[in-house]
């Protein structure tokens, strides 16, 4: 009895874990779809609802994970942190050790710079890492606020990738337009092939972090939906000379 009760409960985490990664695909089909209708018919209207719906899917196949990871499933490490500070420090020490690529979000309307030391540090070990290597490809996405200490930003990551081309260096920034505040409380990283960082702001102070190290976690679902933001972004010297020329 207690074997067939263990054989019950491991199919149902299977199905679960399968369930979620099937509503994942035809999610990231749906979001595909509509950044083709904003691009071709300029319906921005479209874009926001597929990326918080994206972004709640994927939230909720953390905690799936998290409750039910099946037996046997030791390679993920999930680890929670519940402070800004925690989870920046480990985010910078994931930026100093990755060997290949970073690939950010940064889903607030207010400036990185009117955060706290352990944010800073991290933004700081970006750039630091995009520009000690010619082999390190960095790529962060932001919102295009019109708040005024984050136009200053902007204007700040223009010049960084300016200087960065200039060096053969790869730090690439795009901006993301029409996008939900609610949606823009949760933000991600990948670093390298391994490890995937979210994050969501809960007020000013409040920060809610989770570090999933997996390699099919990345390959199979976070992979896709970074490509799929970066995708629907415009580079940022783009957009400037966009404005200029407004």
């Amino acid at each position: 009895m207690r074997k067939l009760a263990v054989e019950i409960d491991h199919r149902t985490k299977l199905v679960i874990r399968v369930l979620t990664q099937v509503c994942l695909g035809a999610l990231i089909v749906f979001y595909t779809v509509a950044v083709f209708m904003n691009r071709e018919l300029g319906l921005l209207d479209k874009v926001e609802r597929p990326l918080i719906l994206t972004a709640l899917l994927l939230i909720i196949m953390i905690l799936t994970r998290i409750e039910h990871r099946l037996p046997g499933d030791d390679a993920t490490e999930v680890t929670v942190y519940a402070d800004r500070t925690s989870f920046y420090e480990a985010t910078r020490k994931a930026i100093e050790n990755a060997q290949r690529r970073v690939y950010v979000t940064y889903f607030r309307t207010k400036s990185p710079t009117e955060l706290d030391e352990a944010v800073q540090r991290h933004f700081k070990a970006c750039r630091k890492w995009a520009n000690s290597s010619p082999d390190h490809a960095f790529r962060r996405i932001l919102i295009n606020s019109d708040n005024p200490s984050m136009a200053d930003y902007l204007h700040s990551e223009l010049a960084e990738v300016v200087r960065a081309r200039t060096n053969k260096r790869h730090y690439n920034v795009r901006l993301l337009d029409n996008v939900s505040q609610d949606a823009g409380a949760i933000s991600m990283g990948i670093y390298d092939d391994d490890q995937v960082f979210i994050s969501y702001a809960s007020g000013t102070d409040r920060i809610a972090g989770i570090r999933i190290r997996s390699r099919e976690v990345v390959r199979e679902c976070f992979d896709h939906y970074y490509d799929h933001l970066w995708a629907a972004a415009t580079e940022i010297d783009k957009h400037a000379a966009s404005r200029r020329a407004n």
